[in-house]
């Protein structure tokens, strides 16, 4: 399995090749998952079949997640060091520019490549994300949650029966720790709006009108001719992920475009 190595984390990655006969085979669409996701949901939820006849497709799991190193510390989660991890792929695959498609986290990271590594963006396509300074409250809340589910887990008797089988088997395949310093990073992170300033990218940005990131995501990007906001009436955050159908026609029309 391939990995890419930055300052000695190592961070998975696989590509796929274009299967459609009018791809653009010269430039790679890279696929940035969300917090608590891998590379395999891609996959899992349908779009690797079809962005997989525009483009050729790298797909990665963050640090933290999946088969990608896991540290514990809130400093090895900044997002210089998650752009890095990004940018080691690309040099290791000896790509170097991108079409860059990320949801939710996936996103935020992708407003973070915009501010540390916008000349290897060709384009970007970003899902249920803003790039202002986070909401600290519902980041606070799931670091309490995690961290009381963990050390009733760890304790065992009452209090871990009481845990539902579907959270015990989320803190099986992750590793809390890491997902719990990662939170806190992003919890005291700074805002990357100011990198929107100097992107020439074309950057179609897209929410869920229920997604509580929806009005900051439109907010953004006003005042910015390169950027295009897509609006899905009717869902909410993991529904915009889930419903292909409502965002790839859109998402191919402008990757045909930046073509």
């Amino acid at each position: 399995m391939p990995f890419a190595s930055n300052n000695g984390i190592r961070i998975f990655y696989r590509s796929e090749p274009a299967t459609g006969g009018g791809s653009d085979a010269g430039v790679p669409l890279l696929l940035a998952h969300g917090f608590m996701q891998r590379s395999d949901d891609w996959f899992d939820a349908g779009y690797v079949d079809r962005l997989s006849q525009l483009r050729p497709l790298v797909l990665l799991d963050f640090r933290g997640h999946g088969l990608s190193d896991k540290p514990h510390s809130v400093r090895d989660y900044r997002m210089e060091l998650l752009v890095n991890d990004l940018t080691a792929v690309l040099d290791q695959m000896r790509v170097n520019t991108v079409d860059f498609m990320g949801y939710s986290f996936g996103a935020w990271v992708g407003f973070g490549m915009a501010r540390f590594a916008r000349k290897r963006l060709r384009s970007l396509v970003l899902g249920g994300m803003h790039p202002y300074v986070r909401d600290p409250g519902p980041l606070q809340r799931r670091i309490d949650r995690f961290t009381s589910t963990r050390d009733a887990l760890a304790e065992g008797g009452h209090h871990a029966e009481l845990i539902p089988d579907q959270v015990r088997a989320q803190f099986a395949e992750n590793d809390i720790e890491a997902l719990i310093a990662l939170t806190t990073a992003i919890r005291d992170s700074e805002g990357f709006e100011g990198a929107l300033d100097t992107l020439e990218a074309p950057t179609l940005i897209y929410t869920g009108e229920e997604d509580p990131a929806y009005a900051l995501a439109k907010q953004c990007v006003e005042g910015h001719d390169n950027l295009d906001f897509l609006s899905l009436p009717g869902l909410g955050h993991m529904e915009a992920w889930h419903q292909t159908e409502a965002v790839l026609p859109q998402v191919t029309r402008f990757l045909q475009a930046v073509t």
